[in-house]
């Protein structure tokens, strides 16, 4: 098992950021502007600071609460159980950037949501299956942490879909104002 501990983890992580890359940008895309450099941006900085926070306090949350496993095999044992949790990410990013950039969808934060959730049982389980016993704390405090997320991912993408616009408009300004005296 320890073996396997390091075996693959830079894929595992590639894999994560790519997906909560697919969110950012799915999340803040413009279908009347699709190439708009701001929202691509900030969608990629949005998803990866999220994915970040959301990988650090699983982490750290699990960890906590799983001490005597950390004492008998390392820490490495719970980022094993969050990284390869994070793998589930994987159908519902595939599913998103169809729906939106196929199907064309606006609405696709369901998936975002559904897709968080996911890796929360699945690196609960994971962890069930390095300590051979299911344990429904690991489920809860899991759960509880990928409930936390998912609202927030979706209370903060209402507020945050206007972020590219107004980045957009003030480098606009701030170029008008450097480049032609600020007139008119």
């Amino acid at each position: 098992m320890d073996e396997n501990l390091y075996s693959g983890s830079a894929w595992r992580g590639l894999l994560r950021n790519l997906c909560f890359i697919a969110f950012g940008v799915t999340a803040f895309y413009n279908p009347l502007d699709p190439l708009n450099p701001y929202s691509i941006g900030f969608g990629i900085v949005v998803g990866m600071l999220l994915g970040w926070l959301f990988k650090k306090f699983l982490r750290g949350f699990l960890g906590a609460s799983n001490s005597k496993l950390k004492r008998e095999k390392g820490k490495k044992v719970i980022y094993y159980a969050v990284d390869n949790g994070m793998l589930f990410l994987i159908p519902f990013a595939v599913m998103v950037i169809i729906a939106t950039f196929i199907l064309k969808w606006s609405m696709t934060i369901g998936f975002i949501s559904a897709g968080i959730m996911a890796v929360g049982t699945a690196a609960a389980i994971e962890i069930g299956k390095i300590v051979n016993k299911r344990e429904i704390k690991n489920t809860l405090i899991s759960s509880g942490v990928s409930f936390l997320f998912s609202l927030t991912w979706t209370l903060s993408a209402r507020i945050l879909v206007k972020a590219p616009g107004m980045l957009e408009g003030g480098i606009s300004l701030l170029r008008s104002i450097l480049t032609q005296g600020g007139g008119v």
